[in-house]
C-alpha cells in the first residue's frame, strides 16, 4: 500500500494530497489489483468496491486507476479495470459506476481535465452520465465570524454546537426521515474518522442541520444540509462557516466544497468558484459486446 501511495503521488498530479486515497479507500470493503513492473514496483493499480442500490441488487464502482506512466499504453490499465469487474461481476453486480462511493471514495467521477482517463472511460464501453463539481473558497477573503447567528439562532431555540461521538445513534434517527443513505453515512463517518469534523444544528433533540469536513481529506467540504422545515434562518450558512473555520485553524487556506451545489448560493456568499468538475460515468456488465472505440464511433474503420 505505501508503494501504491508514492504511484498516485507521482501520477495524479491535479490532486492535493493524492498519496492519501489508498488508505481512504481501504477504510472500506474493497477489492483491488496491482500491476507490478520487472523490479517488484507496482506499475498499476485499480480499486473498485460494491454496495447495495435502491433495486435491491449490489451495484460496484470502479472507485481508483493509476497506471504508472512509463507503463501506460501497454494494455495495464485495460487488465486492471477487467479484473476488477469480473470480481464485482462475481458479487452480483450488474452494472459498474465511476461515481463517489460514500463514505469514502477518491472523487464524484473522473475530473474532465484527465483526457487519458475519460477517453479510457469511454473506449471500455462507460457511458457518461451527469457532470458534478466542486468549489473552492479561499478562506483568507471570507468572513468566517458566526457569533452574532448563533446567538440569534440560540435565542430562535436553535442549538449549534460541534458533534461529538456519543452523537452517532441519536443523529442517524433524525436524519433518517429527510436524507439518503448515502450522506448519513458521511454524516456518521466524520464523527468516527480521525482528522475529520462535524457541526450541527438542533432544535431539541431534533437534528436540523448539519456540516461536514474531512471525511476523506482534510481540505474537503461536505455533506452539508439543512431540513426543508428550518430553513430561511441562515443555519446552512452557519454551519459552513463553523466548518471552514475550523480547517482555517488547522493551516487549510483553500477549502473544496465537494458535490456543490446550489452554485450561485455558495459563490454570493463565500466568492466560491468552480475548482473542478467530473463526469460520472455508467457501465452495463450484462452486455457483452465489444464496447466500440474512439475509430468506430468517427467511422474510420
Amino acid at each position: 500500500m505505501a508503494a501504491v501511495a508514492r504511484l498516485c503521488e507521482r501520477e495524479l498530479v491535479l490532486d492535493r494530497a493524492a498519496g492519501t486515497l489508498p488508505a481512504i479507500l481501504a477504510r472500506r470493503p474493497y477489492v483491488a489489483f496491482v500491476a507490478t513492473a520487472a523490479d517488484g514496483r507496482p506499475a498499476g493499480v485499480c480499486f473498485g468496491s460494491a454496495a447495495d442500490s435502491d433495486t435491491g441488487a449490489p451495484e460496484g464502482f470502479l472507485d481508483l486507476l493509476v497506471v504508472d506512466r512509463d507503463c501506460q499504453r501497454r494494455g495495464v490499465g485495460r487488465e486492471l479495470v477487467t479484473a476488477v469487474e469480473r470480481d464485482l461481476a462475481s458479487l452480483g453486480c450488474q452494472r459498474v459506476l465511476i461515481a463517489g462511493h460514500g463514505p469514502y471514495y477518491a472523487w464524484p467521477g473522473i475530473d474532465i481535465h484527465y483526457t487519458a482517463a475519460v477517453c479510457f472511460a469511454e473506449d471500455l464501453g462507460y457511458q457518461r452520465r451527469e457532470c458534478e463539481v466542486n468549489m473552492d473558497v479561499d478562506l483568507r477573503a471570507v468572513s468566517l465570524d458566526t457569533s452574532a447567528d448563533v446567538a440569534r439562532l440560540c435565542a430562535a431555540g436553535i442549538e449549534i454546537r460541534a458533534g461529538a461521538a456519543a452523537d452517532e445513534a441519536p443523529l442517524r434517527e433524525s436524519l433518517s426521515a429527510t436524507w439518503q443513505p448515502t450522506w448519513i453515512a458521511e454524516v456518521a463517518a466524520a464523527l468516527r474518522t480521525e482528522g475529520a469534523g462535524l457541526q450541527v444544528a438542533l432544535a431539541g433533540s431534533h437534528c436540523v442541520g448539519f456540516c461536514a469536513y474531512g471525511v476523506r481529506r482534510l481540505h474537503e467540504i461536505g455533506p452539508l444540509g439543512t431540513s426543508p422545515s428550518a430553513r430561511g434562518q441562515g443555519i446552512g450558512s452557519v454551519l459552513l462557516r463553523r466548518c471552514l473555520a475550523e480547517q482555517g485553524r488547522r493551516g487549510v487556506s483553500t477549502a473544496e466544497l465537494v458535490w456543490a451545489g446550489p452554485l450561485s448560493y455558495f459563490s454570493r456568499t463565500l466568492r466560491a468558484t468552480i475548482g473542478k468538475a467530473f463526469w460520472r460515468y455508467e457501465k452495463d456488465l450484462t452486455q457483452r459486446e465489444r464496447a466500440p472505440g474512439w475509430r468506430d464511433r468517427i467511422g474510420l474503420l
